[in-house]
C-alpha cells in the first residue's frame, strides 16, 4: 500500500531489517541506511530492532517542535549527534524497568565501544558494497550522494574508534568492559582480514585518518602490550600470532614509520641484558631455540637424549629449526617493512640495531658472563634478517661491490674499531687515522650500512655462538670422561660406595642437562640454510677485501694479479683483525662441525680460494701469523678425502684454478718457515699444528703435477728452501724422538699396571696417579705420533720429487744423522721398548714408518748423501740396514729390487767410511787453529764472525743461522752477509793438507816393498 498523500505522522515506518531501497526518497534512504549502520532509531516503535535514542529524540523535538513530523529521520547532518548519543548511553545506569530499551537494545549497549564502532563500520562497508553492486538501477548523481553519506558514516566511525582507543573514558561504559586498546590488540592477534580480526580496509581508514594525528597513540599501546606478552614466551608457547601481528601491521608504511616515535622503540637507558625485553622490537626478535635464555626449550625438546635414537633426535632438531625459520621469516619481514617505509624509518631502525651492538661489545671477549649481555637468539635472528637484506647485492658477480664505502666503516663509532687489533697497523698510527675518520663521520648508502651491520652482528652473534657450541661439545665430552673415571675409581673403594653412588647420579643428571643444551645449540648453529647464507655473505666480504689490495681496484670483475705490491694499502691495514678472524673461524667451523651439510659444495668456492692464496702468498699484508695459519687449516679440512676415492670439497677447485696451481705451494712453503717464530709463548707447540695442516694439504694435492712443478720452481729461492728443509728435519727429529719416548714410557706403565707390585696394589691413591700418568702419556703420544707421521711422509714425497735441494751442505749432514738416529730407534736394541698394547690407539705403525725412512734414504741416494751418512759416527750402523731390510721383506713392504738398491747404498756408505778413515789417518793430528770450534772438524772454508771475532767453518755457521739468527758465541744478531772470509787461514789449511798428503804418500812409498 502506498504511503503517498498520508501525513508524516501517519506514515508507516519501514523495518530496519529490510534492505535499504535505492529508490526511496533521499532523506528516508539516509534514515534507513544510518539507522542500520548504527543500530539506532528515533522511532520508539523500532526499539525491538535497534537502540532507541530517546534523549536525542527529545532534543530534536525541543529544537523542531511540530515543524517536522515525527518520527524524525537521522541524516548526514545529524549523524554525529546520533553516534554521540548512542555512545553516551551509560550501561551502568540502565534501568531494568525502562520501557524505552528492548532486550536487543540492552545487549547492544553492553558492547564495548571499539567493538560497536567496528561492527558499525563493517555494516557501512557492506551497504556501500551492495550499493555499488546495484548501481545500474540508479542515476550517477544519486549514487554519489548516497555513497557520500556512507563514507561520512565510515569516516566518523573510524574517528570515534580512534578516540575511544586513545581516551577510553571519553564515553561511559561498564567497568567490566574491555577498553579499546585491549580490543584492538585482540583483533590484531586474530589477524588482518582473518575472521573476527580487522578488515584491511578498516586499517587503511584508521591510518588515513590518524597518520600524523595520533596514529602512535592508537596502534602503539596494543603493539607494546603484545611485545610485553612475548617477553615471557618461548618457542614452546603460542608465539606465532604475536609475531604475525607486527609483520602484518608494518606492511602499512605509516604504522612502520610511527614505531620509532614510541619511547620504547629504542630506550636510552637500556643495557645489554635487557634491551631485548624493554625495547619494542626486542621480544619479537629474541625467540629462538638457544638455551641461554630459554632452558625449558632444551629440557622439553631434548629430554633424556641418552635414551633416544639418532633418528628421533634428528626429527626433533628439524622441528626446532622449522619453528625458528618461521620466526626469522617474520623478523626479516618486520625489518624489511621498516626499511621500505621511509628513509627516516630505515635510519631509525639502523640506529636501533647499532645500539644493540654498542651495548654488546663485551660479547667478543674470551670469557663472557651470559647474564650481562644480549642473548644468542636476539643476535642470530637479527643476523638472519640482515643477511636477507644483503641478498640483493650478493649476486654472483658482486655487481654492487663498489657501493661499499670503507670510510663509513672507519667512521662507525658504535663499533669502537679504534680500540681493536688491526690487520697491519701500529697503535699511534691507527689512533691518528681513526681520530680523523671519526671527525669526518658522515652518512652513507644503505648497502654500506647493512654490510657493516651484518659484519658486526656475525662477529658478536653467530660466530660467538659457534665457539660456545664447540666449547659445549668439549665440556660434555670432558665431563663424561670424568664421570667414567670417577665410576671406575670408586670400584676400588667399596667403603664409600653409597655416597659415591649419590654423587655419580647427580653427575649423570648434570650430564643429561648438558647434553640437552648441546643438542638445542646444535639445532641452532648447524642450520644448513643459515650456514649457506652466511657463506654467500662472506664470499662477498672476501672479494671486497681482495679488491681493497688489488692495485687496479677491479676485483672480482677482473681477477686480482699476484704478487701484490710490497706496500700494504692503508685502508686495508686499518681494518679490524676480527673481520678475517671471523671468516676463518666460520670456515673452520664448517670443516669441524658442519662438513656433512656440504656447504662449500653448494656455493661458489672461487672467492675463498682467491682470498686464501692472495694473503698466503703475500704474507706481509696480514701481520698475525695465526690468521694465516687458519687459512691453511681451512684448506686442510676441505682437501681431506671424504671417503675412499672421494676428494674433499675444495680439492677439485684447487686442482683447476690457475691462482692455486701457480701460487699455493710456494705460499705454504713460506708459511712453514714463518711460523717458526710467531711471538706467542706457545709458539714452539703451535708450529707443529700449523705445519701438520700444511703437510696434509700438500699431501692431498700432491697427485697434481702442476702443484709439484710449482713447488719445484720455488726451490730456486735457495735460502728459503734451505730454511724450510732445515725446519722440516728439526720437526722430524723432535716429533719422532718425543713419540718414541712417550711410547717407551707407556710400555713401562702398561707393564707396571698390568702386573702391579704388592705395594702398588695396596695403595689406591698411587694406583690412580700411575693411571693418570699413563693417560697423560697416551694423549701426548697420540699428538706426537700423528704429527711425526705426517712430517715424515712429507719428507718422503719431497725428497722423491726434488732431492737436489736436500743435498745442500748446510743440511745434508743433519739430514743423514737424523735418519740414522731414527733407524736405530726402530730396529736397534731398544726397539722392544716400543711394543705397546694397541698401537693403533696412538696411530703408531712402526713398519710403515720404517718403510718411509728407508724410502728417504733411497730417494737421496747420491754421492753427496752417501758421504754425509758415512760421516755420522753417532748412529750409523750397517747392521741396522740389514735388520730393516729383513723386516720390510718379511711383511711385504718393499720389493726385492728396493732391498737390492738399499744394499748397494749401504755398500757405498761403507766404502766412503773407509775412505774417510784413511783420510783421517793421512792427516793425523790437526792443529787446534784449523778445527771448527763448534763441530770439531777440520775447516774447509773458515770465516770470521764480526760480532764475536770467532772463526768457524762457513757450512757450520750457515747451518746454525738456519735456526738461530744470533752469533753462537756473543748472542748478537748475525746474518750470512755480515761474515768475512778468513782468507789467510784458509790458505794455511789448504797448504797444510797438501803437505800432509805429500808426507803420507812418501811414507807409503817407503813401505812399498814390491819388486
Amino acid at each position: 500500500m502506498s504511503n503517498a498523500g498520508q501525513s508524516p505522522s501517519m506514515q508507516t515506518t519501514p523495518s530496519l531489517n529490510s534492505p535499504v531501497s535505492i529508490n526511496a526518497a533521499f532523506d528516508d534512504w539516509q534514515n534507513k541506511a544510518i539507522s542500520k549502520i548504527l543500530n539506532v532509531t528515533l522511532n520508539a516503535k523500532n526499539m525491538e530492532q535497534a537502540v532507541y535514542l530517546s534523549g536525542l529524540d527529545n532534543e530534536l523535538y525541543e529544537e523542531l517542535g511540530d515543524s517536522v513530523a515525527k518520527p524524525y529521520n537521522i541524516t548526514k547532518d545529524t549523524l554525529d549527534r546520533a553516534l554521540v548519543a548512542r555512545l553516551s548511553i551509560d550501561p551502568q545506569e540502565l534501568n531494568p524497568n525502562d520501557a524505552s530499551l528492548s532486550a536487543f537494545g540492552r545487549k547492544e549497549i553492553l558492547l564495548p565501544h571499539f567493538e560497536y564502532l567496528l561492527q558499525s563500520w563493517s555494516r557501512a562497508q557492506d551497504i556501500r558494497r551492495n550499493l555499488i553492486a546495484r548501481s545500474k538501477n540508479i542515476d550517477a548523481k544519486t549514487l554519489q550522494q548516497r555513497i557520500a553519506v556512507i563514507d561520512s558514516a565510515k569516516d566518523l566511525l573510524v574517528s570515534y574508534a580512534g578516540l575511544v582507543t586513545q581516551m577510553p573514558g571519553m564515553f561511559p561504559q561498564s567497568s567490566e568492559t574491555k577498553e579499546g586498546t585491549e580490543l584492538l590488540k585482540e583483533k590484531l592477534l586474530v589477524g588482518i582480514d582473518n575472521g573476527n580480526g580487522l578488515p584491511s580496509e578498516y586499517v587503511d581508514a584508521m591510518i588515513a585518518r590518524f597518520d600524523g594525528d595520533g596514529l602512535e597513540g592508537i596502534f602503539g599501546p596494543p603493539l607494546l602490550s603484545i611485545s610485553r606478552d612475548l617477553t615471557n614466551m618461548t618457542i614452546l608457547d603460542e608465539f606465532l600470532a604475536p609475531m604475525r601481528v607486527l609483520a602484518q601491521v608494518t606492511l602499512y608504511k605509516p604504522i612502520a614509520s610511527m614505531l620509532p616515535l614510541l619511547d620504547e622503540f629504542d630506550p636510552e637507558n637500556a643495557v645489554a641484558n635487557n634491551i631485548e625485553v624493554v625495547s619494542l622490537l626486542g621480544p619479537f626478535f629474541r625467540l629462538s631455540g638457544f638455551p641461554d635464555v630459554a632452558p625449558k626449550v632444551a629440557e622439553s625438546y631434548f629430554k633424556n637424549p641418552e635414551t633416544r635414537t639418532g633418528a628421533d633426535i634428528e626429527s626433533t632438531v628439524n622441528t626446532v629449526r622449522s619453528t625458528v625459520h618461521s620466526i626469522r621469516i617474520s623478523v626479516h619481514q618486520i625489518m624489511n617493512n621498516m626499511v621500505r617505509a621511509s628513509p627516516e624509518t630505515r635510519q631509525q631502525l639502523i640506529n636501533y640495531l647499532q645500539h644493540i651492538i654498542q651495548l654488546n661489545l663485551k660479547r667478543a671477549q674470551m670469557r663472557v658472563d651470559k647474564t650481562q649481555v644480549s642473548s644468542d637468539g636476539l643476535l642470530s635472528n637479527i643476523t638472519q634478517g640482515l643477511l636477507n637484506l644483503c641478498d640483493p647485492f650478493l649476486d654472483f658477480r658482486a655487481s654492487k661491490i663498489d657501493k661499499v664505502e670503507i670510510d663509513h666503516i672507519f667512521g662507525s663509532d658504535w663499533l669502537n674499531l679504534k680500540e681493536e687489533t688491526l690487520l697491519n697497523a701500529a697503535k699511534p698510527e691507527s689512533d691518528e687515522f681513526y681520530d680523523k675518520k671519526l671527525s669526518e663521520k658522515k652518512g652513507s648508502n644503505f648497502i654500506t650500512q647493512v654490510f657493516t651491520l651484518t659484519l658486526a652482528y656475525l662477529h658478536y652473534g653467530p660466530i660467538k655462538s659457534f665457539s660456545d657450541y664447540q666449547e659445549q661439545v668439549k665440556a660434555c665430552a670432558d665431563f663424561k670422561q670424568e664421570l667414567e673415571d670417577y665410576e671406575r675409581n670408586q670400584m676400588n673403594d667399596p667403603v664409600n660406595a653409597p655416597m659415591a653412588n649419590i654423587i655419580l647420579q647427580r653427575g649423570k643428571n648434570k650430564l643429561t642437562s648438558m647434553e640437552s643444551n648441546k643438542l638445542a645449540m646444535e639445532a641452532m648453529v648447524l642450520d644448513k640454510d643459515f650456514l649457506s647464507h652466511t657463506m654467500r655473505f662472506y664470499n662477498f666480504v672476501m672479494s671486497w677485501m681482495v679488491r681493497l689490495v688489488d692495485p687496479k681496484g677491479k676485483h672480482p670483475w677482473e681477477t686480482v694479479s699476484l704478487p701484490l705490491p710490497k706496500d700494504v694499502p692503508v685502508p686495508f691495514s686499518m681494518l679490524p683483525e676480527w673481520i678475517v678472524q671471523d671468516i676463518v673461524d666460520f670456515f673452520v667451523f664448517l670443516g669441524k662441525q658442519a662438513y656433512h651439510h656440504r656447504i662449500l659444495k653448494s656455493n661458489s668456492q672461487a672467492e675463498l680460494i682467491t682470498f686464501i692464496i692472495t694473503f698466503l702468498s703475500n704474507g706481509q699484508y696480514i701481520k698475525n701469523p695465526y690468521l694465516k695459519a687458519k687459512l691453511v687449516e681451512i684448506l686442510c679440512y676441505f682437501t681431506y678425502p671424504i671417503g675412499q676415492g672421494i676428494p674433499g670439497d675444495l680439492e677439485d677447485a684447487l686442482h683447476s684454478q690457475q691462482i692455486s696451481l701457480k701460487y699455493l705451494m710456494p705460499a705454504m712453503l713460506n708459511l712453514f718457515v714463518e711460523v717458526e717464530q710467531t711471538g706467542a709463548s706457545s709458539q714452539f707447540y703451535d708450529k707443529f699444528n700449523i705445519r701438520y695442516n700444511i703437510s696434509e694439504v700438500m699431501k692431498n694435492l700432491w697427485s697434481n703435477q702442476s702443484h709439484r712443478d710449482s713447488l719445484r720452481k720455488s726451490t730456486a729461492n735457495h735460502e728459503l728452501f734451505i730454511q724450510f728443509a732445515n725446519m722440516l728435519m728439526s720437526d722430524v727429529t723432535y716429533l719422532l724422538d718425543e713419540s718414541l719416548t712417550r711410547l717407551t714410557e707407556i710400555k713401562g706403565l702398561e707393564d707396571e699396571l698390568g702386573h702391579p707390585s704388592p705395594e702398588l696394589a695396596a695403595n689406591p691413591q698411587l694406583l690412580r696417579e700411575r693411571q693418570a700418568t699413563l693417560t697423560g702419556n697416551e694423549r701426548q703420544a697420540r699428538f706426537y705420533v700423528t704429527m711425526g707421521n705426517s712430517t715424515v711422509h712429507m719428507l718422503e714425497y719431497l725428497t722423491k720429487e726434488i732431492p737436489e735441494p736436500f743435498m745442500a751442505g748446510e743440511i745434508v749432514d743433519r739430514l743423514a744423522a737424523m735418519l740414522d738416529y731414527n733407524l736405530s730407534q726402530l730396529v736397534g736394541p731398544k726397539c722392544t721398548e716400543l711394543k705397546v698394547k694397541n698401537r693403533e690407539k696412538y696411530h703408531f705403525a712402526p713398519r710403515t714408518l720404517l718403510a718411509q725412512i728407508i724410502d728417504i734414504y733411497l730417494n737421496l741416494n747420491s754421492d753427496t748423501f752417501v758421504k754425509a751418512v758415512s760421516r755420522d759416527e753417532r748412529s750409523y750402523q750397517k747392521n741396522y740396514f740389514s735388520r730393516a731390510a729383513s723386516i720390510l721383506l718379511k711383511h711385504g713392504l718393499k720389493y726385492r729390487d728396493d732391498i737390492a738398491e738399499l744394499e748397494r747404498f749401504v755398500n757405498r756408505v761403507e766404502i766412503s767410511r773407509q775412505e774417510e778413515h784413511e783420510e783421517e789417518d793421512e792427516l793425523g793430528d790437526i792443529p787446534d787453529e784449523f778445527i771448527d770450534p763448534i763441530l770439531s772438524h777440520l775447516m774447509e772454508d773458515p770465516v770470521v764472525l764480526p760480532t764475536s771475532n770467532m772463526i768457524v767453518d762457513r757450512s757450520t755457521i750457515r747451518a746454525h743461522l738456519l735456526g738461530d739468527k744470533r752469533d753462537p758465541f756473543s748472542r748478537a744478531p748475525l746474518s750470512m752477509d755480515m761474515i768475512k772470509p778468513a782468507t789467510d787461514l784458509k790458505e794455511q789449511i789448504m797448504e797444510w793438507r797438501k803437505q800432509r798428503k805429500i808426507s803420507s804418500q812418501g811414507k807409503l812409498d817407503i813401505m812399498d816393498t814390491t819388486p
